[in-house]
């Protein structure tokens, strides 16, 4: 990514985390700039179109000018959702709730052993993935190679993990039935937020808002809630 469009990007860092995280972990195909938004595409599992847009005024013009080339559209904040579809329905929309972990606040260390992952373990991760719908073995190796991952071993048996999604925000949160309820999601979590630390990235989460025990987790480690947002595939 150029520096000039970093630089534009953090000047709204908590509106435009996903769009920076995004675009460390994949190329920039193309940057379409109106006064001070922009939209800027790259692929992972599908061509995205990052939204960082903090003037209203501006969505109209800067998605004429786009002219729509993808549709899948990425950081969507409510009130993009009336330009997105005046002339398109959405087809497919995953609605979250972002949070962020605060600069001074320290979570602390997992008390558990947390190791990370690697990939030999995709299959069984995708088998017992409750994401099973909107992942697949491809993208999940591609998230263990590219970015910290975490994971709690009991008796031998991988019980729980979690990694990061292509945004850098942390997610796949998991733990195998039979463990829950013994702090090994908690402990996960402050693995992935500590090797986010000490590479020195921002820590964020986007949670469905239905995901009330995730939501607990993340409002005790002291991330707060920033915004709602959504991904989506419009037609």
């Amino acid at each position: 990514m150029q520096d000039e469009i970093r630089e534009q990007l953090s000047k709204n860092l908590l509106q435009n985390l996903p769009v920076i995280g995004f675009f460390e972990n994949y190329p920039l195909e193309e940057t379409l700039v109106h006064g001070k938004s922009m939209i800027l595409t790259g692929t992972s599992d599908y061509t995205w179109a990052y939204l960082a847009v903090p003037d209203e005024n501006e969505m109209s013009t800067l998605l004429d000018k786009f002219e729509f080339k993808s549709l899948y559209f990425a950081n969507v904040e409510e009130w993009m959702l009336p330009h997105l579809t005046r002339n398109h329905r959405i087809e497919w929309r995953l609605n979250t709730h972002r949070y962020y972990l605060p600069d001074n606040v320290e979570p602390g260390a997992p008390e558990l052993d947390c190791r990370a992952l690697n990939k030999d373990l995709v299959n069984y991760i995708y088998l017992n993935s409750p994401y099973k719908d909107y992942t697949s073995e491809a993208y999940i190796r591609e998230r263990i190679k590219k970015d910290i991952s975490a994971g709690v071993w009991i008796d031998y048996e991988l019980a729980g993990w979690g990694l990061t999604h292509d945004d850098s925000s942390l997610g796949f949160l998991n733990v195998l039935s039979q463990y829950r309820g013994q702090g090994l999601g908690e402990n996960i979590f402050r693995s992935l937020i500590q090797g986010k630390r000490e590479k020195q990235k921002s820590v964020f989460v986007n949670v469905e808002p239905h995901n009330k025990q995730s939501i607990n987790l993340l409002n005790k480690l002291g991330l707060k809630f920033d915004r709602q947002v959504s991904w989506l595939k419009l037609v």
